[in-house]
């Protein structure tokens, strides 16, 4: 892995996922972009100043926001290992983060999870939504105020697909740095194919094209596909959950849609890894944009 991109709005709700993107990044020898998206206020008739003027002044302002807030809330590891911020005008969030995804081509994207308390909901929220539709990198999505300790066990969901065993050949370089372990997990109902054979030529399959050595399989029946996930996740003591976002409509891929990702956030309180058929495979060529992005 060699860069990581994270989305912040520079409020006290994102120090913490801050923070984890750092060291995330650090553990990971990837290089951290920061990016910060801010809307230009409508200007009155009657303002004394030309609004490129204006524009001006409030993208200097930014620029200095974003880097006073890395350098207060990173301290002394801002200098261990600098950053690159970004700071782009736009009224779209989502579509900023994606078009300087293109520019940067990063391995993983970062953003804060929702807060149902604030403002945070609007902007982390609706941008995860977006981005699924999207991104062509992973999507990391944090819990407010998680504290980075360390990862040590990573639960993916399967379903058995193809596009798994590439999601976990990219999971497995996300892993090794931690020397984390990587549960494999299917849920099923009871009423359903035969899940331990279909896990077992899955096994069989993706250890053909891996040789990370921490990873385990597991078959888990429960009435409820989410539940029965979430409670997995519990008591293994997972410091992440990874899912392979899917759209067609049988058994697990259910779950993974993208507006039942949203319910999974809601209820989660460790990190949320989505990866997504784009984002595995080849990725698209560099689209230009009009938009305003300052980079130091």
């Amino acid at each position: 892995m060699k860069t990581i991109l994270y989305a912040t709005d520079c409020t006290v709700n994102d120090i913490a996922s801050l923070k984890y993107a750092y060291r995330f990044s650090t553990i990971m020898k990837a290089d951290l972009h920061i990016v910060h998206v801010y809307e230009f206020p409508p200007i009155a008739n009657a303002t004394l100043h030309a609004p490129g003027l204006l524009k001006k002044r409030m993208h200097i302002e930014k620029t200095k926001l974003v880097e006073n807030f890395c350098k207060v809330n990173l301290k002394h590891e801002f200098q261990q290992k600098p950053v690159t911020t970004h700071v782009i005008e736009s009224g779209s969030v989502s579509e900023s983060i994606q078009r300087l995804s293109n520019v940067l081509m990063p391995d993983l994207v970062i953003i804060g999870m929702k807060d149902h308390h604030s403002t945070r909901e609007f902007f982390s929220g609706n941008i995860a939504n977006a981005l699924l539709d999207t991104i062509e990198m992973p999507l990391l999505i944090v819990p407010n105020g998680m504290i980075y300790n360390t990862i040590s066990t990573i639960v993916y969901a399967t379903d058995f697909e193809e596009y798994d065993i590439l999601s976990l050949q990219k999971l497995a370089e996300i892993a090794s740095p931690f020397s984390a372990l990587i549960e494999v997990i299917h849920v099923y109902k009871t009423d359903e194919r035969p899940a331990k054979v279909l896990m077992e030529a899955f096994k069989k399959r993706l250890l053909q094209k891996t040789s990370y050595p921490e990873i385990t399989f597991k078959t888990i029946a429960s009435t409820n596909i989410k539940s029965g996930l979430l409670s997995i996740v519990n008591w293994e003591n997972a410091n992440v959950l990874a899912m392979l976002e899917r759209k067609h409509d049988w058994n697990l891929a259910n779950l993974f849609h993208k507006d039942l990702v949203k319910e999974i956030e809601s209820e989660i309180s460790i990190p949320l890894l989505v990866f997504n058929k784009r984002s595995i495979e080849s990725k698209k060529a560099f689209v230009p944009t009009n938009e305003v992005i300052f980079a130091y």
